[in-house]
């Protein structure tokens, strides 16, 4: 299978509100990235057959939230992979330099002071 992702993922551990045909429900998102996210389904009330979704989530250590809408690229096994299609620029002027902060953390080697 060919990789479908233009923009490397970065891990995360967020809860969000993922809103469908006007049904809001709450799920954990496990990789964002600029394009996309990939989320984990925790308690849904209720579940659209629809393609469309609105995101709300807060990146770690921001307190205005970020809004997004998508398309579910897929939906199965508790997991749902979301397509950014809309984001304002000045919230994906945040999510770019947040996710630029967490990818060279990740990527730096770990140091350690010995006495």
């Amino acid at each position: 299978m060919q990789e479908q992702r233009q923009q490397p993922r970065v891990g995360c551990d967020m809860i969000l509100n993922k809103i469908e045909a006007g049904h809001t429900n709450i799920c954990r998102a496990v990789d964002l990235s600029l394009g996309g996210i990939r989320l984990e389904r925790l308690a849904e009330a209720y579940r659209s057959e629809g393609e469309s979704v609105q995101l709300q989530f807060a990146l770690p250590g921001e307190e205005e939230p970020i809004w997004v809408t998508g398309h579910k690229v897929y939906d199965n096994e508790g997991r749902v992979g979301v397509r950014f299609t809309n984001i304002s620029h000045g919230h994906f002027v945040k999510l770019r330099a947040w996710l630029r902060e967490r990818a060279i953390s990740e990527g730096l080697p770990e140091f350690s002071v010995s006495a």
